[in-house]
């Protein structure tokens, strides 16, 4: 006979760790359609080009937030743990990071755009390191380090123009 205690366990630890995680309801269903995102995300930029990709992005509806710094600290720490995850731990890169506050971050009435660039190596021998990160009003958010540091020379920014 097979203990129905393991089981059980289980389900008590995922309600647990789903407690501590969505501090809301709407975390949720939130969680949900971010991680549904990050599983497909891919997929979908690889059949359509990345500025039709972004126009899609930037016309989905966003979850409400009290501000941009709420919004931000939200997103990211249900991204986080959804990265975590066995089959989403390679994902977590400054790409997929970028893509996933593009596409969830409420700006409110702000300008909220994406942008893409690039980090020469020491040596003309290197290969260049791909860079992204958001800006709301030009304000710089989760910006890598290698942008902080000037390394970084944006090449892409979506929409275009100020």
């Amino acid at each position: 006979m097979v203990s129905a205690a393991p089981t059980r366990w289980r389900a008590l630890t995922f309600a647990r760790r789903l407690g501590r995680l969505a501090r809301q309801p709407r975390d949720v269903p939130l969680l949900l359609r971010m991680g549904c995102f990050l599983w497909t995300a891919p997929v979908r930029l690889g059949r359509s080009d990345l500025p039709a990709f972004l126009a899609r992005l930037g016309a989905a509806r966003r979850p409400r937030a009290h501000d941009v710094g709420a919004g931000v600290a939200r997103i990211a720490r249900l991204r986080q743990a959804l990265l975590r995850l066995p089959t989403l731990r390679g994902s977590n890169t400054c790409y997929v990071r970028a893509l996933t506050l593009y596409r969830f971050l409420d700006p409110g009435d702000r300008q909220l755009r994406i942008h893409f660039g690039v980090e020469p190596g020491a040596d003309p021998e290197d290969r260049l390191a791909g860079h992204a990160w958001i800006t709301v009003d030009d304000e710089v958010i989760e910006p890598p380090d290698p942008l902080l540091q000037g390394r970084v020379h944006e090449i892409y920014c979506y929409p275009q123009g100020a």
